[in-house]
């Protein structure tokens, strides 16, 4: 097959690189991608996106060769693209019309690259504009087409009842991602699938010897704003630091709050425990986990009424290099810990922290049950072969 992957600005972002393991392993399988960033950057940022550029087709969101395609479909197709403009006309307010207005004349131009090119089915991320685009292009081209909700793109609701009426499936990747689409696409709740992001995932290899070290080695991978938490993660190791427990924590990642929380591990005497290395690349940090520097992976997220977590990559990755993860009830994180496979906490919560740290610190029996638990939960159902493999099933059952 030929795909279509619409995304936002990958391969020119750092901030959707979760979606190349799974491009990776749909072109191991013998399938072409093809990558249309709906507002592609000038460079590359992430280095793991780097060979993703000679499979993309970048085009500004509006160029003079998009405004020529928009005349000439709009010529040619005109019952059709009335049809569409008050498809996006349904937008349940004048700043989601004017964004997907805004991407319209781009989903026409797609729609040409699509037909040119022999395009099996077009898959876009995000339920936002980025499925708008998708949308227009297989209105125009006759190519069927599916898209993945995320988080925000879901309460945004962007259109998400037409659709899912248009879309042959839709992905949600998180059972209360799932159930959020449903509350939104009515009758066509039969369409919304369940198929996890999925992380490379090794063979289970137990190492009988190996024990958490003194100082326990915390690892803490996030971006620094409120939703993640960090204050809690640093409180827990203070609360531990006075009762003697030797502890290490790296907090890496960049973000607004950086230079607060590190004000505040130094308010806590924790400056010499504590690090802040700032982003560590990508390939970088799994050769760590798979080395084993560190003994235990924490996130220490909280719920907003803005936002939540999905099932964070960084947690997965954990797990799959047999780091065994802590991490609160948040979010979709209860669906990857569940059933145990890592250490469930509730939000907000520093002591929580410190009584799991500290668990894990000195009972080896059960930070090697975590570590084999975690590698079979990615193995099983978060590894890009069995996510593939769901995706590669919905599309051909669709198309």
């Amino acid at each position: 097959m030929h795909l279509i992957y619409v995304t936002t600005s990958l391969p020119y972002s750092s901030q959707e690189t979760w979606i190349v393991p799974e491009i990776l392993e749909l072109q191991r399988r013998g399938h072409r991608i093809t990558v249309v960033p709906v507002r592609p950057g000038r460079a590359v940022i992430h280095k793991d996106a780097e060979h993703l550029i000679e499979f993309t087709i970048a085009e500004p969101i509006l160029s003079l060769s998009i405004l020529y395609n928009t005349f000439i479909e709009i010529v040619r197709s005109p019952v059709l693209s009335y049809r569409a403009a008050l498809l996006l006309a349904a937008s349940r307010n004048v700043w989601v019309f004017l964004k997907n207005l805004a991407v319209y004349p781009k989903g026409l131009w797609l729609a040409r690259i699509a037909r040119e090119q022999g395009i099996t089915h077009i898959h876009a991320h995000f339920a936002s504009t980025n499925a708008t685009v998708a949308l227009v292009a297989s209105l125009f081209s006759g190519i069927p087409w599916s898209f993945t909700a995320h988080r925000w793109d879901i309460s945004e609701n962007n259109l998400l009842r037409k659709k899912a009426q248009a879309s042959r499936f839709v992905r949600a990747i998180n059972a209360r991602g799932s159930q959020e689409l449903r509350t939104y696409v009515g009758e066509y709740q039969h369409k919304v699938r369940v198929i996890h992001m999925g992380v490379a995932a090794l063979p289970l290899h137990t190492d009988g010897e190996r024990k958490p070290q003194q100082p326990l080695r915390v690892l803490v991978g996030a971006r620094f704003d409120e939703q993640k938490g960090h204050r809690y993660a640093l409180e827990a190791v203070a609360q531990l630091r006075r009762v003697g427990v030797k502890i290490s924590l790296c907090c890496a990642g960049n973000g607004p709050l950086k230079v607060k929380m590190e004000s505040y591990a130094k308010a806590l005497g924790l400056s010499d425990c504590v690090h802040f290395p700032g982003w560590i690349d990508h390939k970088e940090l799994l050769k760590q986990l798979h080395e084993r520097r560190w003994d235990i992976a924490l996130l220490s997220s909280l719920e907003t009424s803005k936002d939540y977590e999905g099932i964070p990559v960084f947690l997965m990755e954990a797990m799959a290099a047999g780091v065994p993860v802590i991490a609160t009830t948040t979010g979709g994180i209860s669906e990857l810990l569940d059933g145990g496979a890592g250490v469930l906490i509730p939000q907000q919560n520093a002591i929580s922290i410190a009584d799991a740290l500290t668990r894990l610190a000195f009972d080896h029996a059960l930070w090697h049950q975590l570590s084999d638990a975690g590698i079979r939960r990615v193995r099983d159902q978060f590894s890009t072969e069995s996510t593939v493999s769901a995706l590669l099933d919905e599309i051909s059952s669709s198309s």
